[in-house]
């Protein structure tokens, strides 16, 4: 059996040679990647920075030569003031011609009158009048809304119409049209040959969708082989935040010259918003750019009015670098790797035969171990402390075969004399517990035995005691009535109520007769309705429970009859319904419910709960409550629910209870319809008891 390389001291060896290599190669690639990254994005962010400048010098070249046009404009024409009709109407002839072939998307001549007219019609232009009058002309960029391009002019209101386009990470926003423009501006004054300004000249070329402007400036920064394979350079005019003209392809898409195929109604992310608008500070890192990711610089634009109304960006993709800056450190890693291979080998093949005689030694020792006491190193040949370890071995195994064989005769001899005493303790034990036995069930006779005589002297003079004043007050009870005659009908419940409760006291004196003979104990089985038996007992606990305020509540459902002896039911019944009543401190009521039930062998029976919403039982009482004597209530004697218990097991069924302290209890008893008798002595006991009336 071969260890595991991990485990072998070959392989800890070359573990202990290449872990400084590995390292060293770690901390080359590491310090590679740390170089090459920081130099890299110093590079990147250098670069994109001076494509920034480009596209504003282009955007300001943009407004100089429009300005410059103007001024030719201006410089060539001579006006007089008081032009005739005709002369105007080929003068803004002339005007139209020059916006067409100069690319203007418009261009007016104001007089003085319209001027006046535009102060009132055009926030844009009103306060840059006045400036511009004085002859130096005015030059930027401006924000125009709807009304005022369709009073300037009616086509480029539907030409500026930009729908809002949803964009991820951009900061949330409800508007869905952008129907403002941002137009490159220019004001020059036309002068009258006495030298006064007569007319002012007002042309605009709109940004949006200006696809020409972008791209002029892409051709200028990111022509052919500025940027890694893939990559993407793009230049984006934002009004606010929304791309009104862009070269950034629409998602899913390949950037093309059509409007459709541009990102143009995408917005800017939140976190570039954040800095370029909200702190109007340049931003130049790595940003998201529509749906990648992309090197960027951002500046925020102002107009004519220093009023700040969107933004510059100039940027191209990331991923070629980053597929770039990896493919560079995999094959640095590569490359490594293959070193670290061959270094690996070398160390390998050195440690194999550094390592034969250990491994010789190792594969001797296995054999020992799987139980070939026989196996031996041998000779080495190898004349180094390996040899004179191989042969201390041999004799070592030797002497420890011989002890093996000493400790084997000795564990036999102990092996035998150790089975001896074992059996010999096993029958003692065996027949020790069998006396154990014996001596407590004669102990258990002779205390049943002596509990029974007792009880059935006491029985028999009780019994004897009670039946005579049970038969005087039936008789009285007779008499009452023959003399009450009609007058009787008012009182007659509480008469039948009496002479019921006698004749309960003689079937509990009989029953007591029959226990001071416990050889001829004989159950008086009836067919019990217990519904019916529930509504009989009611009369017999309201004026106790009237006097508490505490009413019964009845849920019966269809039963079948039980067996079992009606007076001993109600005396179950009795005292369960009076605990309810103790445990229950204010007014309310205890709800009786009958249900079907199932014993455990399959018997057909009968399930009565008791439920109260009295103060409940805890834990700590509630495993007490069924033992003799044990009670709670100041005047108790503790024998109430364990004679029912009794009563209630000894034709088969059961007595439980459930409850929640602070919440109530509900006690059920489980009564068979066909009872099955015990004649155990404890039941006996119980039964005698409850015949004491203790309940």
């Amino acid at each position: 059996m071969s260890l595991p390389l991990h485990q072998s001291v070959k392989g800890k060896l070359l573990t202990l040679t290449l872990i400084p290599i590995v390292l060293t190669l770690l901390a080359l690639i590491g310090l590679t990647a740390y170089w090459t990254s920081s130099y890299v994005n110093r590079q990147l962010y250098m670069k994109v920075a001076a494509d920034l400048s480009v596209a504003r010098s282009t955007l300001q070249m943009m407004q100089d030569r429009q300005l410059e046009r103007l001024q030719q404009l201006s410089n060539a024409w001579h006006i007089h003031r008081n032009m005739t009709d005709d002369q105007r109407s080929l003068l803004n002839a002339l005007v139209n011609q020059i916006r067409d072939r100069h690319d203007f998307d418009f261009l007016r001549l104001l007089d003085m009158q319209q001027l006046e007219q535009a102060r009132q019609n055009e926030p844009s232009l009103a306060p840059l009048i006045a400036q511009a009058m004085e002859g130096k002309g005015i030059k930027g960029l401006s924000v125009i809304e709807l009304e005022e391009m369709r009073h300037i002019h009616p086509d480029l209101a539907e030409l500026a119409t930009i729908q809002v386009v949803p964009t991820p990470r951009a900061r949330p926003s409800d508007k869905s049209r952008e129907t403002r423009a941002m137009f490159v501006r220019t004001l020059y004054p036309v002068f009258d040959a006495d030298g006064e300004p007569a007319f002012l000249l007002d042309g605009g070329v709109m940004l949006n969708h200006n696809l020409q402007f972008v791209d002029t400036i892409r051709e200028l920064v990111y022509g052919p082989d500025t940027l890694p394979e893939g990559g993407i350079g793009t230049v984006t005019l934002f009004l606010d935040d929304i791309r009104i003209t862009t070269n950034v392809p629409a998602p899913g898409s390949q950037l093309t010259d059509t409007l459709q195929e541009r990102a143009i109604g995408t917005r800017i992310s939140e976190e570039v918003y954040n800095r370029v608008l909200d702190e109007e500070l340049m931003w130049l890192d790595r940003a998201f750019v529509v749906s990648d990711w992309y090197v960027s610089a951002y500046e925020p634009i102002y107009d004519l009015h220093n009023q700040l109304i969107g933004v510059l960006y100039a940027g191209f993709s990331e991923g070629p670098f980053i597929r770039a800056y990896l493919r560079t450190l995999l094959e640095l890693g590569a490359i490594l790797a293959i070193i670290l291979l061959i270094s690996a080998l070398l160390v390998w093949r050195s440690a194999s035969q550094l390592f034969a005689p250990v491994k010789r030694i190792h594969q001797s020792v296995m054999e020992v171990r799987a139980g070939n006491n026989q196996a031996r190193i041998g000779r080495l040949d190898t004349g180094d402390e390996m040899a004179d370890l191989a042969h201390h071995f041999d004799a070592m195994l030797n002497e420890l075969d011989a002890r093996q064989t000493t400790i084997r005769q000795s564990a036999e001899r102990l092996e035998h004399l150790v089975e001896e005493r074992t059996l010999s303790l096993t029958r003692k034990t065996l027949e020790l517990v069998e006396h154990i036995e014996l001596l407590k069930a004669t102990r258990e006779e002779l205390f049943t035995k002596e509990k029974l005589a007792v009880l059935g002297e006491l029985t028999a003079g009780i019994a004897h005691e009670i039946n005579n004043p049970a038969a005087v007050i039936l008789g009285h009870m007779d008499l009452l009535q023959a003399e009450l005659g009609p007058d009787a009908a008012d009182v007659q419940e509480e008469i039948d109520t009496v002479i019921e409760q006698v004749y309960r006291i003689q079937a509990i004196i009989n029953n007591l007769l029959q226990y001071s003979r416990p050889d001829q104990v004989i159950d008086q089985l009836q067919v019990i309705d217990i519904n019916r038996t529930i509504e009989d007992t009611q009369a017999l606990v309201r004026h106790a429970l009237d006097k508490k305020g505490i009413g019964i509540t009845l849920d019966f459902t269809e039963i079948c009859d039980v067996e079992g002896n009606r007076q001993q039911i109600q005396q179950v019944l009795i005292n369960l319904l009076l605990n309810a009543a103790n445990a229950m401190e204010n007014k309310g009521n205890i709800l009786v419910r009958t249900r079907p039930w199932h014993a455990p062998d399959g018997a057909e029976g009968v399930c009565i709960h008791v439920e109260d919403r009295g103060q409940g039982i805890s834990e700590a009482v509630l495993d007490k409550i069924f033992d003799p004597f044990f009670t709670t209530r100041e005047g108790g004697n503790g024998l109430g629910l364990s004679i029912s218990r009794s009563l209630t097991r000894r034709y088969g069924g059961d007595l439980r209870v459930k409850s929640t302290p602070g919440h109530g209890s509900t006690f059920t008893v489980l009564l068979r319809a066909k009872a099955l008798i015990r004649h155990d002595d404890e039941a006996t006991m119980q039964q005698l008891l409850a015949g004491l009336g203790v309940a």
